[in-house]
């Protein structure tokens, strides 16, 4: 969801994370969604720095 796709542009964190939350239990696995959410409350930026290194 953070990458831009053909079809769409990255979405923004907030939006991704309120996906995340609202389909644990449905479309993912709960305790891999809350490592993701984690992810993203703690490594985001890392990644992120990481990716410009690396264009598309």
């Amino acid at each position: 969801m953070t990458s831009k796709r053909t079809y769409r542009d990255s979405l923004p964190i907030d939006i991704v994370r309120s996906e995340i939350e609202k389909n644990l239990g449905t479309q993912f696995d709960p305790e891999i969604g809350k490592t993701f959410l984690d992810i993203l409350d703690n490594e985001y930026d890392k990644i992120e720095k990481i990716k410009e290194n690396y264009p598309a």
